[in-house]
């Protein structure tokens, strides 16, 4: 199954040009031949390898990280021994995709991990408490939960778990297209916006002015059954996450490239089934490793600095750089002033006397809450704007604690400051359209993109972003991806 080639010369390697950048063999320590090349070993990239190696391709996977995973991360409390998922906490049950953590010898069967913290609801801006503000009631939460499911389901066909489905514009529903604010109004469904916010969708940077229907990707049918009990939310029993994708890493051995960035890259003409792609990546040493593929399957955002190496032509610049994206970030902090079993929950002022279809927007400290188990870790998550990054985050983390002090919020400390146990850096996510591209068409020219110069693309962008709604993205992609090997 290893088809590695320390030696040999292939013509695509010599003829391959990007812009200034040519491909060159002699400039490669090694050059490696594969059915497919898979850029991005996150949760759907590192699927995708697994699948294809099953199905009798060979494959080998490019890795910016030093680790397989994306965003699913841990941190190991020295003082405790206790292992914390960074990033995805819970995988979220979906059709069979309990099938693969189950074919990497990982089981599903854990339980997930509660604090009884009491929870603060803050204007993180003025580090004040936000006047007459109490979470719904179970008695309303619930119930509009299920309300939201029950549109959902209208819709499931078109959405997940992926957008193969998805109505020509004249057909699109515009249930789809409204605000967000507007469909929850139309469906009463406040009482669950609190709920879906905090879980996942205060992701989308400006959630309540985003088209309905990328709250749905990103806070949708398998979140929402998994807080209805209607479906699972699964952990291993070490509770660990990262077991699975240590187990895939073991799985594909030497076909990983860790620590790897492609660097150029040139694709052949779909209509030369003959040539494929040729890239060239560079490893953490700087040394070179030249791939020769029948087919590139990208599992990264693509963004146009991702996307930057293939050479794109028009149409797909046309096409992929019409997304937009927030930026996410997570991971584990301390602070002597925080206060165990607390939870500082940011709230928009707009939200007194439980208004509860007016959220904070980004960029915004989502929450702080004190992780139990711990001596005085606490979690946090943050979405900042397409421009921000790690440091510029770093500093609203420390300005909005810093603010709570000052209001009195928080208690002052004498000694120590804020201090990152990890800090997990997403990057550019949950990208999304306007309503009027995708009145323009826009899913249709994003579906055609796929196969286009031998290249194919998975991950959250073609489909949400629950790694259980990528595994089976991959289940109906990936036999296209290998039509004609």
């Amino acid at each position: 199954m290893h088809h590695i080639m320390r030696a040999g010369v292939s013509l695509g390697c010599l003829a391959a040009t990007v812009a200034a950048a040519t491909i060159k063999c002699r400039d490669c320590t090694q050059t490696l031949s594969r059915d497919v090349v898979v850029v991005g070993g996150g949760a759907s990239g590192a699927h995708a390898a697994v699948w294809l190696r099953d199905n009798g391709h060979s494959v080998v996977v490019v890795e910016k990280a030093d680790q397989l995973g994306g965003h699913t991360d841990f941190y190991t409390d020295p003082a405790t021994g206790k292992s914390i998922n960074v990033g995805v906490q819970a995988w979220m049950e979906y059709k069979d995709a309990f099938d693969f953590p189950k074919r990497m010898n990982v089981s599903t069967g854990g339980s997930m991990e509660f604090t009884a913290n009491e929870a603060k609801f803050i204007d993180y801006k003025t580090g004040q408490p936000v006047p007459d503000y109490a979470a719904p009631a179970a008695a309303d939460m619930y119930p509009a939960l299920q309300r939201y499911l029950d549109v959902l389901e209208k819709y499931e066909d078109m959405v997940l778990p992926g957008f193969f489905n998805f109505p020509d514009p004249a057909n699109i529903p515009e249930d789809l297209l409204m605000p967000f604010v507007q469909f929850v109004e139309k469906y009463d469904l406040a009482a669950a916006v609190p709920q879906i916010w905090d879980s996942t969708a205060q992701g989308l940077g400006d959630t309540m002015n985003m088209p309905a229907l990328w709250v749905i990707q990103a806070s949708g049918i398998p979140m929402v059954r998994a807080l209805l009990g209607l479906g699972a939310a699964a952990v291993p029993p070490s509770g660990r996450l990262y077991d699975l994708f240590e187990s895939v890493a073991n799985f594909l051995g030497d076909d990983v490239l860790y620590s790897s960035t492609v660097v150029s890259a040139k694709r052949f003409n779909s209509n030369n089934p003959q040539k494929g792609v040729s890239l060239k990546v560079q490893g953490a040493d700087g040394k070179m490793t030249c791939i020769e593929a029948k087919r590139l399957l990208l599992a990264i955002e693509p963004t146009p600095e991702n996307m930057a190496p293939f050479d794109l032509d028009k149409t797909e610049q046309g096409v992929l750089g019409t997304f937009k994206y927030p930026t996410v970030y997570a991971g584990i902090l301390r602070h002597p002033s925080l206060q165990t079993l607390n939870a500082y929950t940011d709230r928009a002022p707009g939200s007194a006397h439980n208004n509860y279809t007016v959220f904070p927007v980004a960029p915004q400290v989502g929450r702080i809450d004190y992780l139990g188990g711990t001596e005085d870790l606490f979690q946090f998550t943050a979405v900042g704007s397409s421009s921000d990054t790690p440091e510029s985050m770093q500093a609203l983390i420390a300005q909005s604690i810093d603010t709570m002090i000052e209001a009195g919020t928080l208690p002052a400390s004498e000694g120590g400051s804020l201090s990152f146990n990890i800090f997990a850096n997403h990057g550019h996510m949950h990208a999304h359209v306007t309503a009027d591209d995708l009145r323009a068409g826009f899913m249709q020219k994003l579906n055609a993109l796929q196969g286009r110069s031998h290249t194919w693309y998975t991950g959250a962008a073609f489909s949400a972003g629950f790694a259980t709604v990528l595994w089976e993205y991959n289940k109906v992609l990936l036999p296209r991806v290998v039509e004609g090997l």
